[in-house]
C-alpha cells in the first residue's frame, strides 16, 4: 500500500535496519511545496518493506500531467526488517506494480551507503554505482580509531588546533542556530553553490523541533564560533549533515577538529558508524573527498537507482524537453528527471 504515514512500521525495525533518513519527519522537512512525502509498505508473514519517497503529482510537463518521485535529500530507498532475499524481491516487484498502477512515470533513488539497501534493486530498475563515501567505524575503542583510522597528518592538525585554544561544544537546544546559518550560508556563497543547497527558516526550525537526536557541533576560539555543523543520528548510524566555517580561521583547521570531536560525541551517544558522505562528485581527487578520507581508511559504496514505469510517456516527454531546451541538455541531459529543469 502507498501511505503518508509509515513511522509505526519502521519504529519496530531492529536498530541496524532503520535510520533517520527513512522517517516521516525527515521527508516532511525535505519536501518542497510541490512534493508529498509518501511510502510504499509491503508486509508478508511478519516481514516488512518500507520504501519512502517524495511524490510529485499532478504536474504538467510538456503538456502532459505526470507523477514521478525521488528520494529525499541525502539517502533513501527501501528498508526491510529481514534479510530474506525472496521476500525482498517480491516486495520490490510489488512496489513497481503498485506505482505503475498509480500512474507514476519515473522515480529516482539515492541508496543508503551504510545499509546496502541497493541490493536486488536491479530486478526492477537500473542500479548504478555513483561514488565512494567515507564512514568512521566507532565500534572500536576510540583510542584505536584515533591511532589506526585518523591519518597521521590529520592527528597532528587536530592536536595543534587544541593547543591553539579550539573548543568543541554539542548544542542540543540549537541556541547557536543563527550563528550556524551565518557560517553555513557564507560557506555556500564562497563555493558558488547551487540554490539547492540553501534552506529556508522552516527547514532549520523543523530540525530543532522534530529531531531530538541531533545537535549543532560548534568549534569556538576565544568564545567566538568559527566552525559549525549539524549532526544527527538514529540508533547505530550518525551523520554529518550541513557545515560552515569562518574563512579567516581556516589556518587552524577547525573543521578537522570539529569532525573528530563530533565522532567522540556520537560514540558516547551509542553511534557505531559515523557517515561523513563523499565528495562533490565521483572524482576522488576532489578536495572534499580527500578531506573526509583523512578520518577513515574504509569507504562505502553509494548507489543510485532509476525506474521508468511508463517508457513511452517518459520518452515522449524527454524528447520534447530536449527539443525545447537544447541549452540544458549538456548539464541535465543525463539525469533521469531531466524534464524538471
Amino acid at each position: 500500500m502507498i501511505t503518508e504515514h509509515w513511522n509505526n512500521f519502521i519504529d519496530k525495525f531492529p536498530v541496524e535496519k532503520r535510520d533517520i533518513y527513512f522517517t516521516e519527519e525527515y521527508h516532511c522537512t525535505n519536501a518542497s511545496r510541490e512534493e508529498t512525502p509518501k511510502a510504499f509498505v509491503y508486509t508478508e508473514d511478519g516481514m516488512v518493506m518500507v520504501f519512502p519517497f517524495l511524490s510529485s503529482e499532478n504536474k504538467t510537463v510538456e503538456g502532459i500531467i505526470i507523477k514521478d518521485f525521488e528520494s529525499a535529500y541525502g539517502y533513501g530507498g527501501p528498508i526491510y526488517n529481514t534479510d530474506n532475499e525472496d521476500f525482498i524481491k517480491r516486495a520490490l516487484y510489488a512496489f513497481k506494480e503498485e506505482l505503475t498502477d498509480a500512474g507514476y512515470i519515473a522515480g529516482f533513488v539515492r541508496f543508503h551507503p551504510l545499509m546496502n539497501n541497493h541490493c536486488h534493486f536491479d530486478v526492477i530498475g537500473d542500479l548504478l554505482f555513483d561514488r565512494n563515501t567515507i564512514a568512521i567505524d566507532l565500534t572500536k575503542p576510540i583510542e584505536n580509531v584515533w591511532m589506526n583510522e585518523i591519518h597521521t597528518k590529520n592527528r597532528n592538525v587536530i592536536k595543534k588546533g587544541q593547543k591553539e585554544g579550539l573548543v568543541f561544544k554539542a548544542d542540543d537546544n540549537y541556541k547557536s542556530l543563527a550563528r550556524f546559518r551565518e557560517l553555513y550560508e557564507s560557506t555556500m556563497d564562497k563555493l558558488n553553490a547551487d540554490s539547492f543547497y540553501y534552506f529556508d527558516d522552516k527547514y532549520f526550525q523543523n530540525f530543532k523541533q522534530h529531531f531530538p537526536n541531533s545537535f549543532i557541533g560548534e568549534v569556538s576560539l576565544d568564545g567566538k564560533d568559527i566552525a559549525s555543523a549539524i549532526f544527527f543520528y538514529d540508533g547505530i548510524y550518525g551523520h554529518y549533515h550541513l557545515a560552515g566555517s569562518n574563512i579567516t580561521h581556516l589556518k587552524l583547521s577547525p573543521n578537522n577538529f570539529l569532525l573528530w570531536e563530533a565522532a567522540k560525541e556520537l560514540k558516547n551517544r551509542g553511534v557505531k558508524y559515523f557517515h561523513l558522505g563523499g565528495g562533490i562528485n565521483s572524482d576522488e581527487t576532489n578536495s572534499l573527498f580527500q578531506f573526509k578520507r583523512k578520518f577513515s581508511k574504509s569507504t562505502r559504496d553509494f548507489y543510485i537507482g532509476k525506474l521508468v514505469f511508463a517508457p513511452e510517456t517518459y520518452s515522449a516527454i524527454c524528447q520534447k524537453w530536449e527539443e525545447r531546451n537544447p541549452g540544458k541538455v549538456e548539464k541535465y541531459g543525463c539525469r533521469l528527471l531531466k524534464y524538471r529543469y
